[in-house]
C-alpha cells in the first residue's frame, strides 16, 4: 500500500480512534495485586480488559480472554505463526495535583489528556486500528496478526509471568511501550528494600513517601517532635532561608516538613526531581534529628545523589547501555511487634514498640552485566551502614540482535516515515519484551515539536505525571509506522 493511502485512511479514522481511546481511558485500571474480591488485579483491570475485547468483537475480530490476566484480538493470516503487538491496559495511580480530570478525557491543542493515555492505552487502541486496517483492506497476511492486552505491567508484569507459564507465546512480538526505531535491549532489574537494624527514636514521629515503586516521588514528608532548637533550625540555620520546595509547619508539639518534587519514570530519574531526595537533604543538612535517625535519610540522599549505584557498591557500565541507574523511591516506618515495658525501658517519651525505617529502591543495570553479584555486594555495603537488604526483584537484561532482518526492516520503515537516521538502541525502562521470547520494543515515542508552554505546568503532561497526555500527531505517525512495518516484515521468517 502507498503511504499516502495509509495516511488518508488514518485521517478518516482518527475521530473513531479517539472515541475508542476515551472509552478505555475513563476506566481507572490501577492494578491491585492484593485484591481478594476481584482477582487477579481488581475490578478496574478486569473491566478495561473486557471492554477492550468487546471493542475487538464489535469490529468483527475473534477474541480470547486468558483468565483476566491477558486478552487477545486476532486477525488471521495464512499460517499459524504469528506477529503479536503487546500493549498494557493498567496504569499507574493518578495521584493528585491534576489540572484536568484524570478519568474524563479531553482533547486540547492537539493533545489527548487522561491517565494512561500515553502509557499505554493509546498503544492498545493503535494496535486495534492496525488490525482494522488489514481487515478493511482485505489484506491476506502470511502471518496471523494478534493484539495482546496485559493488565499488570506497571506493578511487576505478573500478568505476563502467568501467561508465559500457562499459554503458548507468539512467534515474534512488538511492544509499543518505548521509542522508535527499535529498542534492541533492556537493562536488567535489581530492586530491593533496605531496613535499618536500629529502630528510630521518638524524635521521628512519621515518614511518608510512596508514589509507587517505579516513580520518582513528587511528594514526601516527615513529622518530628517539636523542640525550640529544632524549630529554629528549620526556620533559618546560619541565616539560610527555607527552600521553595520545602514547607515547614507547626501543629502543637509536631513539626511537619513536606517536600515537593517532579515525578517521572524511575528508570529515567534525571527527567524529574525527587521529593524524597529534597526532604533527605534538608533533614541532613540542618541536622534536624539524632544522628542514628538521620542515617536512613543519608542513605536515600546518597543513592539519589548520582543514581549510579555507588552507595551500594554496585556501580557498573558498558558501552552499549552506559552506567547503572539506581533510585530510592519509597520510604516508610515499619511497626514491629511491641515489646513488654520494663522499668528500665519505660522512660519518658519512649515507645514500647519498634519502628524501623524501610527504604525501597529500584535499579537498572547494563545489558552486558547480568553476571555481577549485585546482591552480595549490595548486602555487604548495606550492612556496613546498619541496614538489612531484602531483594524484591532480580531480572537479567535482555538483548536482541540488531542485525536480524526484522530489526533492520522496522528501523528502515521508522526512519523513512519520520525522516530520521536513528539506530537501534538500549533503554533503561522495562517492557513486556524482556519476558517474551523473540520480542523487541518498537515505538511509540518519537521526536515531536514541544508542547505549547501554556498547556501544562512544569512536571505535568508526560507519562506517570499529573495531566498525562499524548500528541494526536504521535498516534497518527505511530499507526502509520506500525501498518507499514508489519506489512514489511510479514514476508520474512521471524523465528
Amino acid at each position: 500500500m502507498e503511504g499516502k493511502e495509509i495516511r488518508e485512511w488514518i485521517d478518516r479514522k482518527m475521530p473513531d480512534l479517539t472515541e475508542d481511546l476515551k472509552t478505555i481511558c475513563r476506566i481507572r485500571s490501577v492494578a491491585d495485586i492484593k485484591d481478594p474480591a476481584c482477582k487477579p488485579y481488581g475490578e478496574g483491570c478486569r473491566k478495561v480488559l473486557r471492554d477492550m475485547l468487546e471493542l475487538g468483537r464489535a469490529a468483527g475480530f475473534e477474541t480470547e480472554n486468558f483468565d483476566d490476566y491477558v486478552g487477545r484480538i486476532t486477525y488471521p493470516g495464512r499460517q499459524k505463526e504469528n506477529i503479536a503487538i503487546w500493549a498494557h491496559l493498567d496504569v499507574v495511580d493518578e495521584g493528585d495535583d491534576w489540572d484536568y480530570s484524570p478519568y474524563e478525557p479531553v482533547i486540547k491543542d492537539g493533545y489527548f489528556i487522561a491517565r494512561g493515555c500515553q502509557d499505554n492505552k493509546s498503544s492498545a487502541i493503535m494496535g486495534l486500528y492496525v488490525l482494522k486496517y488489514m481487515k478493511e483492506h482485505g489484506i491476506n497476511l502470511e502471518h496471523t496478526l494478534d493484539l495482546y492486552l496485559g493488565t499488570c505491567e506497571e506493578q511487576g508484569m505478573y500478568d505476563l509471568d502467568y501467561f508465559t507459564e500457562h499459554y503458548e507465546c507468539p512467534a515474534f512480538s512488538l511492544v509499543p511501550d518505548s521509542g522508535f526505531p527499535v529498542c534492541c535491549g533492556e537493562r536488567g532489574s535489581f530492586n530491593g528494600e533496605l531496613t535499618r537494624h536500629q529502630a528510630v527514636s521518638d524524635e521521628l514521629l512519621e515518614i511518608s513517601c510512596d508514589c509507587g515503586q517505579y516513580t520518582v516521588p513528587d511528594k514526601a514528608y516527615a513529622i518530628l517532635r517539636y523542640t525550640k532548637e529544632r524549630w529554629d533550625r528549620c526556620a533559618s540555620p546560619l541565616g539560610e532561608a527555607t527552600p521553595d520546595n520545602i514547607q515547614v509547619s507547626l501543629d502543637g508539639d509536631r513539626i511537619q516538613i513536606s517536600a515537593k518534587g517532579i515525578s517521572t519514570q524511575a528508570a529515567n530519574p534525571d527527567k524529574g526531581e525527587s521529593a524524597l531526595n529534597r526532604l533527605s537533604e534538608f533533614l541532613c543538612e540542618r541536622k534536624l534529628l539524632p544522628e542514628d535517625d538521620l542515617e536512613v535519610f543519608a542513605m536515600a540522599r546518597d543513592i539519589n545523589g548520582n543514581h549510579n549505584g555507588d552507595a551500594l557498591d554496585v556501580f557498573c557500565e558498558d558501552q552499549l547501555s552506559g552506567p547503572m541507574v539506581m533510585v530510592a523511591t519509597q520510604l516508610s516506618l515499619r511497626q514491629e511487634e511491641q515489646e513488654k515495658k520494663t522499668p528500665s525501658k519505660a522512660g519518658k517519651g519512649q515507645s514500647n514498640g519498634k519502628r524501623r525505617p524501610v527504604l525501597g529502591f529500584i535499579s537498572k543495570f547494563p545489558v552486558t552485566q547480568s553476571e555481577i553479584p549485585y546482591e552480595d555486594r549490595a548486602r555487604q555495603a548495606a550492612e556496613k551502614r546498619g541496614f538489612e537488604l531484602k531483594v524484591t526483584r532480580f531480572a537479567k537484561a535482555n538483548c536482541f540482535d540488531p542485525e536480524k532482518p526484522a530489526v533492520k526492516r522496522l528501523t528502515e520503515c521508522s526512519n523513512e516515515i519520520l525522516g530520521r537516521e536513528d539506530a537501534p538502541f538500549v533503554m533503561s525502562g522495562g517492557t513486556y519484551a524482556r519476558k517474551l521470547p523473540n520480542a523487541i520494543a518498537f515505538g511509540t515515542g518519537m521526536p515531536l515539536p514541544k508542547r505549547p508552554e501554556t498547556l501544562f505546568r512544569p512536571g505535568h503532561g508526560d507519562y506517570h505525571q499529573p495531566d498525562e497526555s499524548i500528541s494526536l500527531e504521535r498516534i497518527r505517525k505511530a499507526l502509520e509506522i506500525y501498518i507499514t512495518g508489519i506489512l514489511g516484515i510479514d514476508e520474512l521468517h521471524l523465528q
